[in-house]
């Protein structure tokens, strides 16, 4: 009988091993494939080993070792999802921000006028209005906007952003107190706007607005040949994103700080969105005009939007959802259109951004409109608000400075067409 327990004992735990293996396969299975970083190789060789040697071990005292270790491992595993929302550091604007611009030159003209004031508050948003976070009374209603550079508009006047004309047409319409709330932020893509939205929560928005879409789709295009196994699996419980990691990850970086301390530049992504606003020109005409100046044309059209995209946007949906929150989508607005005028194909740069190649002017309009048209179909199937904006923005330089940015005109236009879809939508 005892032996029976024992073989049948000794059987769970191979099954055991043999699924936790797997599943420690899956969360670093992408980086193995696609990094080939040799500490990643190496870490996933140590774990593997401790997984299975506590089945072959004999003597007491190294099997409480192991065993320790394996329990600290499948805890590693097991805690990867809140350890990354607990820890995961979303990029934004510096806190008390404030620059002075004046467009004069001719690269802005009829998009921009004037002088500009760009600043965000002490946490790092642009407002409307002076912003009390731990307090809200009945009377406010607040509203908290979510997405990237188009949502962010680094480089328009605080009261021209589409966010703070929202804001002002509001008020048109309702004798409430309407605080907007800009959280753009630059870059920033579907997962960084899950992390955002469950930081923003404590704050209580009233409404809660997502323009989303060309930072995804740019990396879809990018990461084109990287394929997920099961992609649940390997996103939620990426090993990359767990404690272990990151706790050495740590270490060593306090390490090189204290060899390395003279010429760490750790400001670099920072600098480059500030020198980005500073100097918008600048920044862009190197880049400009990317359908013609690079000689690479590479196709792609794909069957559906990324893994990584569905993933982040359902767990949005689904935190919209539950938590009962009055959350409405835009589509993403671009110059990818057989209409595109002239003047705005020659001021293309993200197609993609950074690479030496392009995708042809179709295949960007095919991918565009595959991203946007996943989203209204998700977001209608979910019963979740939608707001179509990317037939509303017409691609000519009146509305866009480029691939997807908004002109003065462009960001009023936009307040608009949200405004009325708050009214249809959410009773105004």
């Amino acid at each position: 009988m005892n032996e029976i327990v024992k073989k049948n004992f000794f059987s769970f735990r191979i099954l055991f091993c043999l699924l936790f293996s797997l599943l420690v396969f899956l969360s670093f299975r992408y980086h193995l494939i696609y990094d080939l970083e040799i500490k990643i190789l190496i870490s996933f060789i140590i774990i593997q080993f401790i997984i299975w040697s506590p089945l072959f071990l004999k003597k007491k005292k190294y099997l409480i070792f192991f065993y320790n270790i394996f329990f600290i491992i499948l805890l590693n595993f097991i805690l990867t999802p809140l350890f990354h929302l607990l820890t995961f550091d979303v990029p934004g604007r510096l806190p008390h921000y404030k620059i002075e611009k004046n467009y004069n030159s001719k690269f802005f003209e009829g998009m921009f006028y004037g002088k500009h004031v760009i600043s965000s508050d002490y946490k790092g948003y642009r407002t409307n209005k002076k912003i009390n976070y731990e307090k809200k009374n009945k009377n406010t209603l607040r509203i908290f906007t979510i997405g990237a550079s188009t949502t962010e508009q680094g480089i328009i006047d605080d009261k021209k952003t589409w966010s703070s004309l929202l804001g002002k047409n509001l008020h048109t319409i309702t004798d409430k107190n309407i605080e907007v709330i800009n959280t753009g932020m630059a870059g920033l893509r579907a997962e960084h706007h899950y992390y955002t939205f469950k930081r923003i929560q404590k704050y209580k928005p009233d409404f809660v607005i997502f323009l989303l879409g060309i930072n995804d789709w740019n990396r879809h295009i990018v990461k084109r040949d990287e394929k997920y196994l099961i992609s649940n699996i390997e996103i939620k419980f990426d090993f990359k994103k767990s404690i272990l990691p990151n706790f050495f990850g740590n270490i060593n970086k306090q390490i090189k700080r204290k060899l390395f301390t003279k010429g760490n530049n750790t400001q670099t992504n920072l600098n480059k969105n500030v020198a980005a606003e500073v100097d918008p020109e600048a920044y862009l005409l190197p880049q400009i005009n990317s359908l013609h100046k690079r000689d690479v044309v590479k196709k792609f059209t794909p069957k559906t939007v990324s893994d990584d995209y569905k993933y982040w946007l359902n767990l949005i949906m689904h935190e919209c959802q539950k938590r009962k929150f009055n959350c409405m989508f835009l589509d993403q607005a671009t110059a990818y259109s057989k209409n595109i005028t002239n003047k705005l194909k020659t001021r293309l740069w993200m197609t993609p951004p950074g690479q030496e190649y392009t995708l042809s002017l179709d295949d960007l309009i095919f991918v565009s409109s595959l991203y946007n048209n996943w989203l209204k179909n998700e977001t209608e199937r979910n019963n979740i608000n939608f707001c179509l904006l990317s037939n509303k923005i017409y691609p000519n330089t009146k509305y866009l400075t480029d691939d997807c940015h908004f002109s003065e005109n462009g960001s009023k236009k936009v307040s608009e067409v949200v405004t009325d879809c708050l009214r249809v939508n959410l009773g105004f």
